[in-house]
């Protein structure tokens, strides 16, 4: 998977040097000139998909970037910046925030300590490349959060750690190939459609992998299972009679099917 990483335009707090976490803040003028002109770079680029924080300032960013694309944009909750708790809004060189920005394990009053950032953001990347390892991915999010995959692919000590930011809408590029690990559990489904992404999006906050993801819209080898599946078992009766395939559709290793993810969770 070839991944680009770009943290969102300038807000009014980044202008004055507040730490903005989980503070929902629109682009100012300056970010959004700043998300166009990133657009205009990027213009060479083919997306195979766009994934953002669904954060007001990341969306913004990721829709002036997407202009003229026919791409989708899907939001990931793993995504959203850093807690920073007692310490948003405070400015950026305040000592005190700055402390509790070394403390790695313990992180900030309140929020996210560093190491319960990376673990959502190292899932989600290795979640990503899982089932998009032959694309080519845009992700927008934050400073914090771009800090992080950094880390994951460029060994970082404390103090580099620390010192390392990404200024708005910079781009960086990284590649990702992790080996296939067929799972237990087909998952037939297709992220265009709502419930087959929260279902992905599900699976993934409960920290479930067991399971090898068939994108009924990546292929048509994979539209062709579903759709014998689907045409031989009882099971899809309804959605049949309707005419639909958008349905997040779980086999089991014994052949067993459901159609909800929480069911296993419990098996």
């Amino acid at each position: 998977m070839k991944l680009y990483v770009t943290r969102h335009g300038e807000t009014a707090w980044n202008k004055e040097n507040k730490v903005c976490g989980r503070t929902e803040l629109p682009l100012n003028e300056t970010g959004r000139q700043q998300a166009q002109e990133t657009a205009r770079k990027l213009a060479g680029v083919h997306f195979d998909r766009v994934v953002c924080s669904p954060m007001v300032r990341a969306r913004q960013t990721a829709e002036l970037i997407c202009q003229g694309r026919d791409v989708p944009i899907e939001r990931h909750r793993a995504l959203i910046e850093q807690s920073y708790g007692e310490c948003e809004g405070a400015d950026r060189f305040d000592e005190g925030f700055l402390s509790h920005k070394r403390n790695f394990a313990d992180g900030y009053p309140g929020g996210e300590s560093h190491m319960v950032l990376a673990q959502r953001v190292y899932r989600f990347l290795e979640e990503l490349a899982s089932r998009c390892s032959d694309e080519t991915v845009l992700v927008v999010c934050h400073g914090g959060v771009c800090r992080v995959v950094e880390s994951y692919f460029h060994p970082m000590s404390n103090d580099a750690f620390f010192k390392f930011a990404m200024h708005n809408c910079e781009v960086r590029q990284y590649e990702l190939n992790l080996p296939v690990k067929p799972g237990p559990v087909k998952f037939y489904g297709t992220e265009i459609c709502r419930d087959c992404a929260e279902a992905l999006c599900f699976l993934e906050e409960k920290g479930f992998d067991a399971y090898e993801y068939k994108d009924i819209t990546k292929n048509t080898a994979n539209l062709k299972e579903f759709l014998a599946l689907r045409d031989s078992r009882p099971e899809f009766q309804s959605v049949r009679e309707e005419g639909g395939i958008g349905i997040p559709c779980f086999v089991r290793e014994d052949g067993s099917l459901t159609f909800e993810p929480s069911d296993l969770l419990e098996s």
